[in-house]
């Protein structure tokens, strides 16, 4: 069976014209959709890939409309062949799997995509080294920041010398009872170098 697929962005398109050049080249059911072609919920395309049989040929007036990205190009194609079926876009006739030339057009596709994934991979492996030889801290930086540290110490000097209860005393600094704690943990392991490591806290 020929089956069609047509899309438009927005209700605004006419996507009858696109339907009728299917109609024309013998497509028997075509699945639409009016959405952004960045989108991946696409419900007709999704519907189409479901209802897609062995020996089914999709036709497309073009590329763009079935197609998201080089990508996704490859993995659309790959999804049909391992359904068995085959592709064609009406206007662009050497995107043609049915052809001994467009299968050979589709898989140097398929090497280019497969050639800037492993750039991509290779190009963030080498910042990664280049990072990690100039020191420099990956990820999220270990330990409270320093505004943190400050609110904590205020709050530990209400709490010791003005005798303010805990939960005021946090309050006041603005820093949660949770995070005096964890905080004051941290000083008492010594993983901050600050002069409230001489400090101790009694729990209330």
């Amino acid at each position: 069976m020929i089956v069609g697929y047509a899309r438009v962005s927005t209700p605004d398109q006419k996507i009858e014209s696109q339907i009728d050049l299917l109609e024309e080249a013998g497509c028997e059911k075509i699945y639409t959709d009016i959405a952004s072609g960045v989108r991946e919920d696409r419900s007709g395309l999704n519907e189409m890939i479901e209802y897609l049989r062995k020996g089914d040929i999709v036709y497309t007036y073009k590329n763009d409309r079935i197609f998201r990205s080089l990508k996704n190009m490859i993995d659309l194609i790959d999804t049909f062949n391992e359904k068995g079926v085959h592709f064609k876009s009406l206007s662009e006739p050497e995107f043609d799997t049915t052809s001994a030339n467009g299968k050979f057009l589709l898989q140097i596709f398929a090497a280019v995509a497969e050639f800037e994934r492993n750039l991509i991979s290779e190009r963030t492996k080498i910042g990664l080294n280049n990072a990690r030889k100039r020191k420099k801290l990956l990820g999220r930086p270990k330990g409270p920041k320093k505004e943190t540290v400050e609110k904590y110490q205020y709050a530990k000097h209400l709490y010791d010398n003005q005798n303010i209860p805990i939960d005021k005393a946090c309050e006041k600094a603005g820093v949660s009872k949770a995070t005096f704690y964890r905080v004051e943990k941290e000083i008492n392991n010594k993983k901050i170098p600050n002069s409230a490591n001489r400090l101790n806290v009694k729990k209330h």
